[in-house]
């Protein structure tokens, strides 16, 4: 640990309910030290009415998806503030012999892009503990969980929940004045996560003396979104949309992802070997954030333009 942190630790301890401090650590390790959450699973295609036919199918299996989110709880001295604070990268894979992609080609217009993977440099977010409360942090506001952290049993499972349904303009909420091909100018998707426990891990881990590591999750996540910009389809031109299914589990660091893993990314994206060191401000990076600072804005280009010259 830095010398400027402090281990979040005995802060989480202070929590009065059990369950409480299993969904805290649900979010990372409470000694403060990196935690990943290994992504693994597909992209399917989903299409109304399948309107393409076998040029572009309903249900066709797209890509693989494998990564990692990795992540750390940081309580900044002298608060009750409570930071994940994240980094992931996950990388889209040939469905039929699971390489590594970089570029794709789009059947609908023929043309072949370059595919970067998923690499959002700050997914964050805050909570407070206060008094032995758990709250949620959005701005100044404070959201009392109390209500909403105590999980469902499903046979020898404790089950955590969580849908969120974005839905905002890119406009408003990032600043970037590009609709990306979004129809009504608008991002909407759909995020569906399932957290799940054994009953003798939550046992073990929700006690004083509870192991220092990472607790053992396993995680379902669904995702519905509009097609990734790299592919060049834009949503209010073309009906359909990507569905996201993968699998995640956690791991106690870095070190313990498979030896292709974590090659690929200290050779390519050395950044996200760890997780940031202190939280940040601002919203959450996503694909299309990062694309526009990745590939639009250096090139002054819009995403139609970008679209329109590269392949």
């Amino acid at each position: 640990m830095d010398s400027g942190k402090t281990s979040p630790e005995a802060l989480i301890a202070s929590l009065d309910d059990a369950n409480a401090r299993l969904f805290v650590r649900l979010l990372g390790r409470p000694d403060g030290h990196d935690m990943l959450y290994r992504i693994s699973g597909k992209v399917h295609n989903h299409v109304p009415g399948d309107v393409h036919g076998k040029v572009f199918p309903h249900g066709g299996v797209l890509f693989g998806v494998e990564g990692y989110n990795i992540r750390r709880l940081i309580n900044p001295p002298g608060t009750e503030d409570l930071h994940m604070v994240s980094r992931e990268i996950v990388f889209y894979t040939d469905p039929k012999d699971g390489t590594v992609l970089t570029e794709w080609t789009n059947p609908l217009d023929g043309h072949t892009r370059p595919l970067p993977p998923i690499a959002n440099d700050r997914v964050q977010l805050s909570y407070r503990i206060r008094a032995g409360a758990l709250y949620a942090l959005f701005g100044p506001a404070e959201v009392p969980l109390a209500g909403s952290v105590a999980p469902q049993r499903v046979r020898r499972n404790l089950v955590w929940t969580l849908d969120v349904p974005p839905v905002y303009r890119l406009a408003d909420r990032y600043g970037i004045d590009d609709d990306f091909g979004l129809a009504n100018s608008t991002y909407t998707s759909w995020e569906l996560f399932d957290f799940l426990v054994h009953e003798d891990d939550a046992r073990a881990h929700s006690g004083a003396d509870a192991p220092k590591g990472a607790l053992p999750v396993t995680n379902c996540w669904s995702r519905i979104c509009p097609y990734v910009p790299a592919m060049g389809i834009a949503e209010s031109e073309t009906p359909g949309n990507l569905v996201y299914h993968a699998r995640a589990w956690t791991l106690d660091g870095f070190d313990a992802l498979e030896p292709w893993l974590a090659d690929l990314v200290r050779t390519h994206h050395p950044l996200y070997t760890s997780a940031p060191e202190a939280p940040g401000t601002g919203p959450n990076t996503t694909t299309w954030t990062a694309f526009h600072a990745g590939e639009l804005a250096p090139r002054g280009l819009t995403w139609r333009e970008w679209r329109d010259t590269t392949h």
